[in-house]
């Protein structure tokens, strides 16, 4: 393996081909603006770069060529996109992903130990979760293609006859999440999911007083946000429209599951996603260094920024 001069520089590397390219360039310029300026500020630099630009290479070592440079020259830190609505753009991310892993560099959303489903998917976390005695949302896997409507008896013997979130197994920023009242309706939007080329779960719609997301560092609890939809909605995503209450009291049941699921993925940098509901906290998901802070209220963005570049800041340096 090379080992390269440490530089402390962050590259996002994400595939643009997702999003409308005027919400993609309104989403570059809030992340760029928010982390450059917290980069600068943790001694950093930060930049996006393309996945289409890259041609990921193994031959003697690992290599990521981008205009002509190996940017694993040099030891970087990195945060890879490794999901898309295209199935062949997913696993060339993919291939990016495993070959800075695979590098000295730092793949910062490699945050934890165990197999790399548990980072996105969503049926994965939950099953996991199961094993760790930690209350998740009755989920149901919708079979491929034509037999996609195969789930919809053992959707209703689950959770009945509705209302349901479907959701893709591994998208974020809550993007294709939709809710369905009715047996008739779930029929009906499964048949959609189908020709998706994804992967879906069907889960209990649960009522709800908003989203709780708790975000630890090194196994501590640096802050929470308590999420709410706007307007009777149903998706508290701040990129969709959530509301976002900073660091409510979660002292007592939430604190001790979230830091229970930290130790055991053995995670240095994680957020979770808790559902609150009258009785008691549900899992959503949770995620890695993709959990960004560039639409968190202050002062929580300022306090996740700093403590984000200076656990990166300490990987790094780990390795020499």
């Amino acid at each position: 393996m090379n080992q390269g001069p440490i530089e402390q520089v962050l590259t996002w590397i994400c595939n643009p081909d997702d999003l409308a390219p005027e919400y993609l360039a309104k989403v570059e310029e809030d992340m760029t603006r928010e982390y450059s300026a917290a980069a600068q500020r943790n001694g950093f630099s930060f930049r996006f770069v393309a996945a289409n630009e890259l041609v990921p290479t193994a031959v003697d070592r690992p290599r990521l060529w981008y205009r002509g440079e190996d940017l694993l020259l040099r030891r970087h830190c990195y945060i890879v996109d490794d999901v898309s609505a295209d199935p062949q753009a997913t696993q060339f991310l993919r291939g990016i992903y495993r070959t800075v892993q695979a590098s000295d560099s730092v793949l910062l959303n490699r945050t934890f130990e165990g197999p790399e489903c548990l980072e996105r998917d969503k049926l994965a976390m939950v099953l996991r979760a199961a094993e760790l005695g930690i209350p998740a949302p009755a989920t149901v896997t919708v079979p491929f293609g034509r037999y996609a409507r195969a789930a919809v008896p053992a959707i209703q013997a689950v959770i009945g006859d509705g209302p349901y979130i479907i959701k893709p197994r591994e998208m974020g920023m809550g993007a294709a999440v939709l809710r369905v009242d009715s047996p008739e309706q779930l029929s009906a939007a499964v048949d959609i999911v189908s020709q998706a080329g994804l992967g879906y779960v069907v889960q209990e719609c649960l009522p709800i007083e908003g989203d709780l997301r708790v975000m630890m560092v090194d196994g501590e609890v640096l802050v929470s946000l308590l999420r709410r939809p706007v307007n009777g909605g149903y998706r508290a995503n701040l990129r969709q429209g959530g509301q976002a209450e900073v660091d409510p009291d979660i002292a007592g049941e939430v604190k001790d599951l979230s830091l229970r699921i930290a130790e055991n993925l053995r995670a240095s940098y994680l957020h979770v996603d808790w559902l609150m509901t009258p009785k008691r906290p549900v899992l959503g998901e949770w995620g890695t260094a993709m959990a960004g802070f560039s639409l968190m209220p202050e002062p929580a963005r300022t306090k996740v920024a700093d403590a984000f570049y200076q656990w990166a800041g300490r990987r790094l340096r780990r390795l020499s």
